[in-house]
């Protein structure tokens, strides 16, 4: 009775009776499995929830969150809305219409050339090609490519004739026209404005100034032949017509006709008639400073170019006197210092026709200096008449130009013809103008320019052949020089008003009214 007091004491404290020792383990690992899930399932959810915080608290979508949540809550709370009736159809509505863009691929088909290849030549096979082309001169250029077979690159390499160009330059030198119909072919005025032209160029003969401004045309092109850049331009070798030796057959009195194109020069400069130049023609590409017609300056007012010259020459020498220069530098400097000092001399003692303001034209160089050999030769000074189409203007012969170039004349004899005419523009292209020069006919001594003057000494000289037609008259000109002078200047002062009758006087005295 004991012994099972004892085993039901045991029992009571939890060991194992001795028949179920393995049942009691499982038991015992059974319950210890699932407080260690009961744990990991609190922490994963404690976890989930710092989660969700954290992600709520980065992310600032708490207050979303409540929202969405409250948003639901109402709609679970509110009844459904009832559905919405469907419209009756309306017989008679016009049916929509609705428009469907569809867009179809067109493929092109583009057709690659291949580039075939010539034959590689098997031997040599001699060729000859001809091209041609117009330099911006007008000289049309025909060049002609033949190639022969010749001996051994070595032995050919020593030879000047195995790679040559031989260049033949082909010039048609025009004829002189001589007849009044070829005259007045240019210019149909001529027979009526100078009424003994016709008879005056029956007995007149080509003057061999013509002949020497060609033969100076064609040295020009010799001489830079194997520049075609620089080759006289065909505008510049075709300028002259003719020059034609005119003697009156009554009177004797002589004058070289000349037709040809116009160019403009722009030179000159005179600080005792115009000291305010124009920069844009004093500085434009063909400029110069002084005209061969100069006289000696009458006034102290300085030439407008001597500042500008000055302050160039200084800049130069200081150029100059630096050590160490390049020769062709030395020279090129040595050379502009020169010019400047003889350009600061001339502008400092002489005064020059000025372009913009007096009318007078350029001879080529190779028709002047001849006076002593015929009595044709004009010279620096000459009297001249300019005609184009039905007017007459008087001028000079004021400066020189290139022996090979005729038809030059200054800025307002340009405009005069051509109101459009400038520095880079030319008057007249084609060979329409007329230039009656008459030889030897110049005032000594040279001075500053006199309008009037010249007209009537025009008048005078194309008087001895034979006068004008009627209705035809030199054109005068306006003094330029005056205006501009009149435009500055201020107005004269009024004059005094009449005094009462019964002032005084001047002397003193007391006048007597009139009876």
């Amino acid at each position: 009775m004991s012994h099972e007091f004892l085993t039901d004491e045991n029992t009571a404290a939890g060991e194992n009776p001795p028949g179920n020792k393995g049942e009691n383990r499982r038991r015992s690992a059974m319950g210890g499995g699932c407080a260690k899930l009961l744990v990991l399932m609190t922490a994963c959810g404690v976890m989930s929830i710092v989660l969700i915080y954290l992600v709520i608290d980065m992310t600032n979508s708490g207050e979303k969150a409540k929202n969405t949540a409250l948003e639901l809550i109402r709609a679970a709370r509110e009844p459904a809305p009832a559905p919405s009736p469907t419209p009756a159809p309306v017989p008679d509505a016009e049916p929509r219409i609705v428009e469907r863009v569809v867009e179809k691929e067109k493929i092109v088909k583009v057709e690659v050339p291949v580039e075939v290849k010539a034959p590689l030549p098997s031997r040599f096979v001699p060729a000859r090609t001809i091209d041609t082309t117009e330099l911006w001169t007008g000289l049309n250029v025909r060049s002609t490519l033949t190639t022969a077979e010749g001996a051994h690159a070595t032995a050919e390499k020593e030879k000047e004739d195995s790679y040559l160009i031989d260049l033949t330059l082909n010039i048609r030198v025009p004829k002189a026209n001589r007849s009044l119909e070829e005259l007045s072919g240019l210019n149909a005025h001529l027979p009526k404005m100078l009424p003994a032209l016709g008879r005056m160029v029956e007995t007149s003969s080509v003057s061999p100034f013509y002949h020497a401004l060609y033969a100076a045309k064609t040295k020009r092109v010799q001489e830079r032949v194997t520049r075609l850049d620089r080759v006289l331009s065909r505008h510049n070798f075709f300028d002259c017509e003719t020059v034609l030796e005119l003697t009156h057959p009554d009177t004797g009195k002589r004058a070289l006709l000349m037709q040809g194109e116009m160019d403009v020069v722009s030179d000159g400069s005179d600080g005792d008639r115009w000291p305010d130049l124009d920069d844009y023609v004093s500085m434009s590409a063909n400029y110069r400073y002084s005209t061969s017609y100069a006289w000696p300056k009458q006034t102290p007012v300085p030439n407008p170019l001597l500042a500008r010259f000055e302050a160039e020459l200084a800049e130069k020498e200081a150029r100059f006197a630096v050590k160490g220069l390049s020769i062709e530098e030395n020279r090129t400097l040595r050379e502009r210092i020169d010019e400047l000092k003889t350009a600061v001399g001339e502008v400092k003692a002489r005064s020059f026709l000025i372009a913009e303001a007096d009318p007078f034209i350029v001879m080529p160089l190779s028709m002047l200096g001849r006076t002593g050999e015929t009595p044709f030769g004009p010279a620096i000074g000459d009297y001249a008449v300019v005609i184009f189409e039905d007017k007459a203007y008087p001028a000079i012969v004021g400066d020189a130009g290139p022996s090979f170039q005729m038809g030059e004349a200054s800025l307002r004899m340009a405009k005069a013809l051509n109101e459009k005419a400038g520095v880079y523009s030319r008057p007249v292209s084609d060979l329409t103008v007329t230039y009656l020069v008459f030889p030897q006919s110049g005032d000594k001594p040279w001075g500053a320019p006199d309008l009037e003057r010249w007209r009537a000494r025009c008048q005078e000289l194309i008087d001895g052949l034979g006068g004008l037609g009627e209705g035809y008259a030199l054109h005068p000109w306006e003094d330029l020089i005056a205006r501009k002078r009149a435009a500055k200047s201020p107005p004269p002062p009024p004059p005094p008003p009449p005094r009462p009758r019964g002032e005084e006087g001047g002397c003193g005295c007391r006048s007597w009214p009139y009876q």
